[in-house]
Protein backbone atom coordinates (compact mmCIF):
# COMPACT_ATOMS: atom_id res chain seq x y z
CA UNK A 1 0.00 0.00 0.00
CA UNK A 2 2.80 2.42 0.88
CA UNK A 3 4.45 1.76 -2.45
CA UNK A 4 1.23 2.56 -4.33
CA UNK A 5 0.75 5.80 -2.38
CA UNK A 6 4.30 6.82 -3.10
CA UNK A 7 3.94 6.15 -6.80
CA UNK A 8 0.56 7.92 -7.13
CA UNK A 9 1.92 11.53 -7.32
CA UNK A 10 4.45 10.43 -9.91
CA UNK A 11 1.81 8.71 -12.03
CA UNK A 12 -0.49 11.73 -11.70
CA UNK A 13 2.27 14.14 -12.71
CA UNK A 14 3.11 11.98 -15.71
CA UNK A 15 -0.54 11.92 -16.73
CA UNK A 16 -0.76 15.70 -16.49
CA UNK A 17 2.37 16.13 -18.61
CA UNK A 18 1.02 13.69 -21.17
CA UNK A 19 -2.27 15.54 -21.24
CA UNK A 20 -0.56 18.88 -21.77
CA UNK A 21 1.66 17.47 -24.51
CA UNK A 22 -1.26 17.37 -26.90
CA UNK A 23 -2.30 20.99 -26.25
CA UNK A 24 -0.68 24.18 -27.44
CA UNK A 25 -0.89 27.93 -27.14
CA UNK A 26 0.56 30.63 -29.35
CA UNK A 27 0.43 34.35 -29.98
CA UNK A 28 -1.67 34.74 -33.11
CA UNK A 29 -0.86 38.40 -33.76
CA UNK A 30 1.65 40.94 -32.60
CA UNK A 31 2.85 44.22 -34.05
CA UNK A 32 6.51 44.55 -34.85
CA UNK A 33 6.41 48.32 -34.45
CA UNK A 34 4.68 48.60 -31.06
CA UNK A 35 7.03 49.57 -28.19
CA UNK A 36 8.05 47.11 -25.52
CA UNK A 37 6.88 47.66 -21.92
CA UNK A 38 10.24 49.22 -21.06
CA UNK A 39 10.19 51.47 -24.12
CA UNK A 40 6.62 52.60 -23.41
CA UNK A 41 7.53 53.47 -19.82
CA UNK A 42 10.69 55.33 -20.77
CA UNK A 43 9.22 57.31 -23.68
CA UNK A 44 9.96 60.98 -22.88
CA UNK A 45 6.84 63.06 -22.29
CA UNK A 46 8.30 65.91 -24.33
CA UNK A 47 9.69 63.68 -27.08
CA UNK A 48 8.81 63.53 -30.77
CA UNK A 49 5.77 61.31 -30.33
CA UNK A 50 2.47 63.04 -29.59
CA UNK A 51 0.44 61.92 -26.59
CA UNK A 52 -2.92 60.77 -27.90
CA UNK A 53 -6.16 59.37 -26.43
CA UNK A 54 -9.39 58.02 -27.91
CA UNK A 55 -12.82 58.72 -26.46
CA UNK A 56 -15.82 56.43 -26.77
CA UNK A 57 -17.41 56.51 -30.23
CA UNK A 58 -20.85 58.05 -30.59
CA UNK A 59 -23.22 55.65 -32.32
CA UNK A 60 -25.63 57.53 -34.58
CA UNK A 61 -26.82 54.24 -36.05
CA UNK A 62 -26.42 50.52 -35.54
CA UNK A 63 -25.67 48.60 -32.31
CA UNK A 64 -24.02 50.27 -29.32
CA UNK A 65 -20.42 49.28 -29.99
CA UNK A 66 -18.90 52.69 -29.26
CA UNK A 67 -16.64 51.45 -26.46
CA UNK A 68 -15.45 48.47 -28.51
CA UNK A 69 -14.58 50.73 -31.44
CA UNK A 70 -12.63 53.03 -29.11
CA UNK A 71 -10.72 49.98 -27.85
CA UNK A 72 -10.07 48.86 -31.42
CA UNK A 73 -8.71 52.25 -32.51
CA UNK A 74 -6.66 52.64 -29.30
CA UNK A 75 -4.98 49.26 -29.84
CA UNK A 76 -4.32 50.04 -33.50
CA UNK A 77 -2.75 53.44 -32.68
CA UNK A 78 -0.49 51.79 -30.11
CA UNK A 79 0.54 49.07 -32.54
CA UNK A 80 1.45 51.71 -35.12
CA UNK A 81 4.34 52.75 -32.87
CA UNK A 82 3.83 56.41 -33.86
CA UNK A 83 2.22 57.78 -30.69
CA UNK A 84 2.29 57.69 -26.91
CA UNK A 85 -1.18 56.23 -26.45
CA UNK A 86 -3.02 57.01 -23.20
CA UNK A 87 -5.91 55.03 -21.74
CA UNK A 88 -9.18 56.93 -21.46
CA UNK A 89 -12.11 54.63 -22.19
CA UNK A 90 -11.24 52.37 -19.24
CA UNK A 91 -9.34 54.78 -17.03
CA UNK A 92 -11.62 54.05 -14.06
CA UNK A 93 -10.11 50.56 -13.87
CA UNK A 94 -6.62 52.05 -13.56
CA UNK A 95 -7.82 54.44 -10.85
CA UNK A 96 -9.41 51.54 -8.98
CA UNK A 97 -6.14 49.59 -9.07
CA UNK A 98 -4.20 52.57 -7.73
CA UNK A 99 -6.71 53.02 -4.93
CA UNK A 100 -6.44 49.32 -4.08
CA UNK A 101 -2.65 49.47 -3.96
CA UNK A 102 -2.75 52.42 -1.56
CA UNK A 103 -4.64 50.37 1.03
CA UNK A 104 -2.94 48.90 4.10
CA UNK A 105 -3.13 45.42 2.60
CA UNK A 106 -0.45 46.18 -0.01
CA UNK A 107 3.28 46.71 0.37
CA UNK A 108 4.00 50.41 0.04
CA UNK A 109 7.18 49.81 -1.97
CA UNK A 110 5.19 48.04 -4.70
CA UNK A 111 2.30 50.53 -4.91
CA UNK A 112 2.04 52.71 -8.01
CA UNK A 113 2.59 56.39 -7.12
CA UNK A 114 -0.51 58.54 -7.42
CA UNK A 115 -0.53 61.70 -9.51
CA UNK A 116 1.62 60.40 -12.36
CA UNK A 117 -1.01 60.15 -15.11
CA UNK A 118 0.01 61.90 -18.32
CA UNK A 119 -2.21 64.38 -20.10
CA UNK A 120 -3.06 63.90 -23.76
CA UNK A 121 -2.12 66.47 -26.37
CA UNK A 122 -4.59 65.11 -28.90
CA UNK A 123 -8.04 63.60 -28.39
CA UNK A 124 -9.73 61.49 -31.05
CA UNK A 125 -13.51 61.65 -31.14
CA UNK A 126 -15.43 59.36 -33.44
CA UNK A 127 -19.05 59.03 -34.55
CA UNK A 128 -20.45 56.12 -36.54
CA UNK A 129 -23.02 57.38 -39.04
CA UNK A 130 -23.43 54.16 -41.05
CA UNK A 131 -23.17 50.60 -39.80
CA UNK A 132 -24.59 48.09 -42.26
CA UNK A 133 -23.66 44.40 -42.07
CA UNK A 134 -25.44 44.03 -45.44
CA UNK A 135 -25.47 47.18 -47.56
CA UNK A 136 -27.84 45.71 -50.19
CA UNK A 137 -26.68 48.30 -52.69
CA UNK A 138 -28.36 51.24 -50.95
CA UNK A 139 -25.41 52.82 -49.15
CA UNK A 140 -23.55 55.88 -50.35
CA UNK A 141 -20.77 53.52 -51.36
CA UNK A 142 -23.11 51.70 -53.78
CA UNK A 143 -21.84 48.35 -52.62
CA UNK A 144 -23.50 45.18 -53.80
CA UNK A 145 -25.59 42.78 -51.79
CA UNK A 146 -23.66 40.85 -49.16
CA UNK A 147 -21.19 43.67 -48.63
CA UNK A 148 -20.77 45.24 -45.19
CA UNK A 149 -20.34 49.00 -44.91
CA UNK A 150 -19.27 51.38 -42.16
CA UNK A 151 -18.85 55.15 -42.17
CA UNK A 152 -17.13 57.04 -39.33
CA UNK A 153 -16.64 60.74 -38.76
CA UNK A 154 -13.39 61.49 -36.92
CA UNK A 155 -12.23 64.65 -35.19
CA UNK A 156 -8.73 65.33 -33.90
CA UNK A 157 -8.92 67.86 -31.08
CA UNK A 158 -6.05 69.86 -29.60
CA UNK A 159 -6.59 69.42 -25.86
CA UNK A 160 -4.72 72.60 -24.91
CA UNK A 161 -7.00 74.91 -26.86
CA UNK A 162 -10.02 72.69 -27.50
CA UNK A 163 -9.68 73.46 -31.19
CA UNK A 164 -10.54 70.91 -33.86
CA UNK A 165 -7.35 70.56 -35.88
CA UNK A 166 -8.59 67.91 -38.30
CA UNK A 167 -11.88 66.35 -39.30
CA UNK A 168 -12.42 63.56 -41.77
CA UNK A 169 -14.87 60.88 -42.82
CA UNK A 170 -13.74 57.28 -43.17
CA UNK A 171 -15.80 55.01 -45.39
CA UNK A 172 -15.00 51.31 -45.65
CA UNK A 173 -16.58 48.16 -46.99
CA UNK A 174 -15.70 44.49 -46.93
CA UNK A 175 -14.84 44.91 -50.60
CA UNK A 176 -12.21 47.59 -50.03
CA UNK A 177 -8.81 46.92 -51.53
CA UNK A 178 -7.10 47.17 -48.13
CA UNK A 179 -7.47 44.22 -45.83
CA UNK A 180 -6.84 46.11 -42.60
CA UNK A 181 -3.76 44.08 -41.70
CA UNK A 182 -1.27 46.84 -40.96
CA UNK A 183 -2.62 48.27 -37.71
CA UNK A 184 -5.94 46.48 -37.02
CA UNK A 185 -4.54 43.09 -36.06
CA UNK A 186 -5.63 40.30 -33.75
CA UNK A 187 -9.12 39.30 -32.71
CA UNK A 188 -11.93 41.83 -32.68
CA UNK A 189 -12.37 43.51 -29.28
CA UNK A 190 -15.07 42.41 -26.85
CA UNK A 191 -18.33 43.88 -28.06
CA UNK A 192 -17.53 43.24 -31.72
CA UNK A 193 -17.04 39.48 -31.47
CA UNK A 194 -20.43 38.78 -33.00
CA UNK A 195 -18.99 39.99 -36.32
CA UNK A 196 -16.01 37.60 -36.36
CA UNK A 197 -15.58 35.90 -39.72
CA UNK A 198 -18.28 38.01 -41.36
CA UNK A 199 -18.08 40.74 -44.02
CA UNK A 200 -18.49 43.32 -41.22
CA UNK A 201 -15.23 42.16 -39.62
CA UNK A 202 -13.39 43.00 -42.83
CA UNK A 203 -15.16 46.36 -43.09
CA UNK A 204 -14.28 47.19 -39.47
CA UNK A 205 -10.63 46.30 -39.97
CA UNK A 206 -10.48 48.36 -43.15
CA UNK A 207 -12.08 51.34 -41.40
CA UNK A 208 -9.74 51.24 -38.38
CA UNK A 209 -6.74 50.73 -40.64
CA UNK A 210 -7.73 53.73 -42.77
CA UNK A 211 -8.35 55.82 -39.64
CA UNK A 212 -4.89 55.09 -38.22
CA UNK A 213 -3.23 55.82 -41.54
CA UNK A 214 -5.03 59.15 -41.72
CA UNK A 215 -4.11 60.12 -38.16
CA UNK A 216 -0.46 59.15 -38.76
CA UNK A 217 -0.30 61.06 -42.05
CA UNK A 218 -2.02 64.16 -40.67
CA UNK A 219 1.07 64.98 -38.55
CA UNK A 220 -0.82 67.47 -36.34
Amino acid sequence: MMQRLTLFPIVLAAALVAGCAGSSAKVVSSSGTAPTISQAQQEPVDGEKRRIAVSRFDMRTGPDVGLALADFLTDALFNSGRFIVLERARLDEVRAEQALQSSAEFRADTAAPVGQFEGAELLIRGAVVAFEPDCKGVSVLLAGSGTACITMNLRIIDVTSGRIVNATTVEATSRSNQLGIFFARGDLPIGLGTYNKTPMETALRNAIDAAVRHIVETKV
